[in-house]
């Protein structure tokens, strides 16, 4: 298994999609991979399924403006995934896998909706909850933007490693090099 889980995605979307005269939910996949084949194969037959397969960066903005919930399935790391930090920074519901530091810096029904990993159906309940609680959509997308702001912008990093560099020069300074 890769960095990113898409199979586990076009599961769970084929779990609501199932046994319903209304499609309720649209999924949209975007990005490519050695999987990009697979998850057109089981979205097949379903309508309210989209693969796009490469989007250019510019078209990303796009797809998060017309998202309700974003889902980042890593079966390893999630928190230093560039599109979780872009769909917090759009305040996007995040729904996310409680792999790797996921679970140390992001706090479940906080910042993320967390997940066991490979849980097509953990994804369908969770996607579910946040479909029906608009409440509680915003209320992460809000405090995911938050905690980028505060833990993740281009200030905070560059902040930090001025300090570092300063307390690099103090020493040197200190050990007489």
């Amino acid at each position: 298994m890769g960095f990113k889980d898409p199979l586990t995605f076009v599961k769970a979307a084929r779990l609501l999609s199932q046994n319903t005269n209304e499609l309720a939910h649209q999924f949209v996949i975007a990005g490519d991979g050695e999987l990009l084949e697979e998850c057109r194969r089981l979205a097949s037959g379903y309508k309210n399924i989209s693969i796009l397969g490469w989007v250019e960066p510019e078209e990303v903005d796009e797809l998060m403006s017309q998202a309700d919930t974003f889902c980042q399935l890593s079966p390893q790391e999630n928190l230093w995934a560039s599109t979780l930090i872009c769909a917090m920074n759009h305040r996007k519901a995040v729904i996310c896998t409680d792999v790797g530091y996921t679970g140390r810096y992001l706090k479940h029904k906080h910042h993320v909706f967390m997940i066991p990993p490979n849980n097509p159906t953990a994804l369908a309940e969770a996607i579910t909850v946040l479909a029906n609680d608009d409440q509680m959509r915003q209320t992460l997308g809000e405090n995911a933007y938050a905690f980028v702001q505060e833990n993740l912008s281009l200030e905070k990093i560059t902040n930090q490693i001025r300090q570092l560099l300063i307390q690099s020069l103090q020493t040197q300074k200190a050990s007489g090099n």
